[in-house]
């Protein structure tokens, strides 16, 4: 799959992810309708990010040459790349973001452990909190590299699936799990040190070995049939989420859903075989996704801070304003000043 095909399709649908994901910190429909803002957030928003997990594992590992070894300087060379271009970009915006983490320290009382519990959550959830896509991006395709190459595909898709099923009864089903005395206290235990199990380790492999796999072999399916394969995982995840909700176990930051695997797994092939009429904007689209992504917080935070009780759809349409804005402004400046690609 190392030919010139351009992937349209994929790009407007990153463009529409970004969107999203910023829906799940604004709660954009919350004063219009709770159920419908839960449909939108907690449901059609938490794809998402799992989509950004795929398509990052298929544009990887398409460069990557499986005929050789995991060590082979050609291969060595892309990862080499790809870790220190994801970690540049993580170590700049988290530093953009220092004055926000201050404040917001500063404001509950400073002391020692805050930068005891900065450095953790630098490492494993994030130096802000939607930044934790960056090292768990950088760890999950880093572990998938390595897995594929050992140990094959099958086992690293099995492994990975293990893995976040793992992650999902930490995520989702924490309230059942702290009901068993053994289970509880080495999940205590490892919240305190990791803090999540949403992180690239549970989250992001099983996307990122999704990605790899369709990298690996061309896959061909009818329109209708993925229709089809699409239309009956999404009925599937809403009835898995709709169970949860009346469960009481959807929180903020419930993400890991099972049916999510499948749901995406198939729009993203449904995507890959989408004929789009190339046009140039929509590898801005590509750059702009990203940018409103890692940005769209510098305005967010600043609209709580200064008007905590503005309507919630106001606050959407705001913060995606401001990100866009700014987004497109550092895109078409960095035409001009090359260090502002650094920002993406």
């Amino acid at each position: 799959m190392k030919d010139k095909k351009t992937y349209d399709a994929i790009d407007v649908a990153k463009l529409v992810s970004a969107l999203l994901v910023v829906c799940i910190h604004t709660f954009p429909l919350m004063d219009i309708s709770k159920n419908a803002n839960f449909v939108l957030v907690s449901i059609i928003a938490r794809l998402a990010v799992p989509f950004f997990f795929i398509t990052s594992g298929f544009f990887f590992f398409r460069k990557i040459n499986f005929k050789k070894k995991w060590n082979d300087e050609e291969n060595i060379q892309i990862w080499k790349h790809y870790f220190w271009r994801l970690l540049k970009l993580y170590i700049i915006w988290s530093i953009i973001y220092l004055p926000y983490n201050f404040i917001l320290i500063h404001s509950g009382g400073f002391d020692l452990m805050d930068i005891v519990r900065y450095l953790r959550d630098f490492l494993f959830t994030g130096s802000f909190y939607h930044l934790w896509f960056l090292p768990a991006l950088l760890f999950a395709v880093s572990m998938v590299y390595i897995l594929v190459f050992k140990l094959g595909m099958k086992k690293t898709m099995l492994i990975s699936f293990i893995l976040y099923i793992i992650g999902m009864l930490g995520n989702i089903y924490q309230p059942l799990l702290h009901a068993i005395p053994g289970i509880s206290k080495v999940l205590d235990i490892y919240l305190q040190i990791f803090g999540t199990t949403r992180n690239g380790l549970f989250f992001g492999m099983i996307f990122i070995i999704l990605g790899c796999y369709v990298a690996r072999y061309k896959i061909v399916m009818e329109a209708n049939q993925l229709s089809l394969y699409t239309g009956i995982g999404i009925v599937l995840l809403v009835i898995e989420c709709v169970t949860l909700k009346i469960n009481g176990l959807i929180q903020d930051l419930s993400s890991m859903y099972l049916m999510l695997i499948p749901c995406v797994f198939f729009i993203f092939i449904r995507l890959l075989q989408v004929d789009m009429k190339h046009k140039p904007m929509y590898k801005t689209f590509r750059v702009l996704s990203l940018l409103i992504y890692v940005s769209h917080m510098l305005f967010a935070q600043v609209f709580i801070w200064l008007m905590p009780s503005m309507n919630s759809f106001l606050f959407y349409v705001l913060t995606i304003g401001c990100s866009f804005l700014f987004s497109y402004l550092i895109y078409h400046l960095s035409k001009h000043y090359k260090l502002l690609k650094q920002l993406y």
